[in-house]
């Protein structure tokens, strides 16, 4: 019950603000919410490592056959081909 009535009180004092004021407090109150005190740094962190991770396992499978820049070679000329009339699907 405390806490309802701590909640409501809170609430009544931020309805008494303008509403440029109550968009700045909620927007702080969000980033608190999703980025606590040293958690962007780890989360930072990590990202990194699992970058690394997936980097390391692409370089594992080696090339690739066709290369990316060769499929869409192959794609725009077909598409070509298709429209040109010189094949038909």
């Amino acid at each position: 019950m405390i806490e309802t009535l701590e909640y409501e009180q809170a609430l009544a004092l931020i309805r008494r603000l303008d509403r440029p004021a109550r968009a700045r407090l909620v927007s702080q109150v969000v980033q608190e919410l999703i980025v606590e005190p040293g958690d962007a740094g780890r989360r930072s962190s990590e990202a990194w490592d699992r970058l690394a991770q997936l980097r390391e396992e692409f370089g594992r499978l080696g090339p690739v056959s066709p290369s990316p820049a060769e499929q869409l070679e192959r794609d725009r000329q077909h598409r070509a081909d298709l429209l040109e009339g010189r094949i038909s699907e």
